[in-house]
């Protein structure tokens, strides 16, 4: 495409076109490239997973390379985790050309009947950490809960299942503690939030052995990782590297090039790109 569009212009105008490539050529083959876009130019391995790149960041790899909310822990010869606040998340299989990833909480166990130290594991929507898609719902389960013996019968965990809290046990979706039912998390010692499949949810009635063998199944999502569809690719069509700001608080993007960061795409060549599609036109 971008030979096409030179061989174009130089038939018009062969002398700008030769100072366009030498431009070109310049910028793409510098010495002294930006440190961030040296570190980062490169896909990386971790544990058995390999040839990873943009979002995921993680062990060699620095944050400016990558987006919140997708460093990995890298351990070698076992799979990477996603760490989200509390919560972990195995990564086991993933196609970063779809952009799906398969996922399975880690120690799932811990979560039924947790100790004091793992409260308020998750104070927001964990779905929306990854850019989950509608397929998941946050599964809330509440603890050690003083209400009275009438309320929401129907969402309550077995006694069984918990006995080292004299208060009730219950599980929900977010609904639970939006809805007029009665209960309000501040109620209950110990309250997590884990996404869940919404088909997977369907399943629960508050049994014990059902929350352990929902908790421990992997399960599929389709992730998101910029502010648009195309803020990343417009990034490398302008032969630049998607990356993080590492100075905004927010973490935004950043589009890492040969000389510079710019904020979307690499201003040399795109601009220079732009202009000589305009000639040609």
């Amino acid at each position: 495409m971008v030979a096409h569009i030179l061989f174009l212009l130089y038939q018009h105008h062969p002398i700008i076109t030769i100072f366009l490539v030498l431009i070109l050529a310049s910028t793409s083959y510098g010495e002294d490239d930006n440190k961030d876009y040296r570190d980062c130019k490169k896909h990386f391995n971790c544990g058995v997973l390999s040839n990873l790149s943009y979002p995921f960041w993680g062990g060699d790899r620095p944050e400016v390379c990558g987006h919140k909310g997708f460093q990995l822990k890298c351990e070698e010869g076992q799979l990477p985790i996603i760490p989200s606040d509390k919560l972990e998340f195995r990564l086991s299989r993933l196609n970063q050309s779809s952009r799906l990833m398969t996922l399975q909480l880690v120690n799932s166990k811990d979560y039924i009947c947790p100790t004091q130290n793992l409260a308020n594991s998750s104070t927001e929507s964990d779905i929306h950490v990854f850019g989950y898609d509608l397929n998941l719902q946050n599964l809330n389960l509440l603890y050690n809960c003083t209400v009275p013996n009438s309320t929401l019968v129907q969402n309550r965990i077995s006694s069984s299942a918990c006995r080292k809290y004299s208060g009730s046990s219950f599980y929900g979706s977010d609904d639970i503690l939006e809805s007029s039912s009665g209960l309000h998390q501040t109620q209950c010692s110990v309250r997590i939030k884990i996404p869940i499949p919404v088909e997977t949810f369907r399943r629960l009635t508050g049994n014990r052995s059902e929350l352990e063998q929902v908790l421990r199944e992997e399960f599929n999502v389709s992730y998101k990782y910029d502010q648009g569809p195309s803020i990343c690719d417009a990034c490398m069509a302008s032969k630049g590297i998607c990356g993080t700001n590492l100075t905004d608080p927010n973490r935004e993007f950043l589009c890492l090039c040969r000389d510079q960061p710019f904020p979307f795409v690499c201003k040399v060549c795109f601009v220079l790109f732009v202009w000589a599609i305009k000639l040609v036109g």
